[in-house]
C-alpha cells in the first residue's frame, strides 16, 4: 500500500515541477528535464521493490531497446510534421514506436539498442538545430487543464506498467519503462503553443537527456546486484544528471 501511495504522489509532482520549469525557462530546459531518467527511474525502482532484483535486471535490455525506439519516434514525429498535421503525425509516431519497440525487443540486443539510440540522438540534435529558434519574447497561451492532464497521464502509465509487470514479463516491462510519458505531452503542447521552434527545442533537450538515460540503465545493470536498489538508483541518477549537464554545456559552446 505504501508503494501505491508513492506512485500516486511522486509521479504527478514530478510532472508538475517539470511543466512549470518548462513554462518559466523554456522548452529546451523542459526537454532536458523530461529527457532525464525520471519515469524510468521510478519504474525500475518499483519493479525492483515489487518483482525483485533479478526481474529489474532482466528489464534493462528491453528498456534500452525501448529508449532507441523512443528516439526513432521523435525522429519520425519531426519528419512527419513537415508533411502532415499534428494529429496524424502523433498517430504515425506512436505507431512507429510500437513497431520499433517490438523490433528492438525481439530481434535486437543491448549493444544494438545502445548504438542505434546514440546514432538517433546525434541525428535529433543535428536536425533540431536546423529548425527555427524559439522567440524568447513570445508568450504562448497556457490552458488551465494542461498540467493536470499531463499529471494524470504520467501517473496512469506508471500504474499500468508496474501493475502489469508480472504478467508482461521483464522484457516488455523494460520496453515500456522509457516511454516518454512526461516528454510526449510536453513536446506536443510545445508544438501547439510555440510552433516548430518550441517543438524542436523540446526534442533537442530530450535527445541530450537521453544520453544520461543510457548511462542510467548501464549503471543499473552493473551495480544493482552489488549495491542494492537504493544506492544503485541514486548513483545512476547522479551519473545521468552529470552527463546530461556536461553534454548540454558542451553543445551550447559548440
Amino acid at each position: 500500500m505504501t508503494l501505491l501511495y508513492l506512485k500516486l504522489l511522486v509521479t504527478p509532482l514530478l510532472m508538475w515541477a517539470i511543466s512549470l520549469a518548462a513554462r518559466r525557462w523554456g522548452s529546451l530546459l523542459g526537454g532536458l528535464l523530461s529527457g532525464l531518467p525520471i519515469t524510468s527511474g521510478l519504474v525500475m525502482t518499483f519493479l525492483s521493490l515489487e518483482q525483485g532484483t533479478a526481474f529489474a535486471l532482466g528489464a534493462v535490455p528491453g528498456a534500452l531497446g525501448g529508449l532507441a525506439a523512443v528516439q526513432a519516434t521523435y525522429a519520425c514525429y519531426v519528419l512527419a510534421t513537415r508533411k502532415v498535421g499534428l494529429a496524424p503525425a502523433v498517430l504515425l509516431a506512436l505507431l512507429f514506436y510500437s513497431l520499433a519497440a517490438y523490433a528492438f525487443t525481439h530481434w535486437g540486443n543491448l549493444y544494438v539498442s545502445v548504438t542505434v539510440a546514440l546514432l538517433l540522438i546525434g541525428v535529433l540534435i543535428h536536425t533540431s538545430a536546423r529548425e527555427p529558434k524559439p522567440d524568447t519574447l513570445a508568450r504562448p497561451r497556457h490552458r488551465y487543464w494542461e498540467i493536470p492532464l499531463r499529471m494524470v497521464s504520467a501517473t496512469a502509465l506508471l500504474m499500468i506498467t508496474t501493475s502489469l509487470a508480472s504478467w508482461l514479463g521483464p522484457a516488455t516491462s523494460g520496453m515500456l519503462a522509457p516511454i516518454p510519458v512526461i516528454a510526449w505531452p510536453l513536446m506536443v503542447f510545445a508544438h501547439v503553443q510555440g510552433g516548430r521552434a518550441g517543438m524542436a527545442a523540446m526534442v533537442r533537450g530530450n535527445a541530450i537527456g537521453a544520453v544520461g538515460v543510457i548511462a542510467f540503465y548501464l549503471a543499473v545493470a552493473a551495480l544493482l546486484e552489488a549495491l542494492g536498489i537504493g544506492a544503485t538508483i541514486t548513483l545512476a541518477m547522479v551519473l545521468a544528471v552529470l552527463l546530461t549537464v556536461a553534454l548540454a554545456a558542451a553543445l551550447r559552446k559548440a
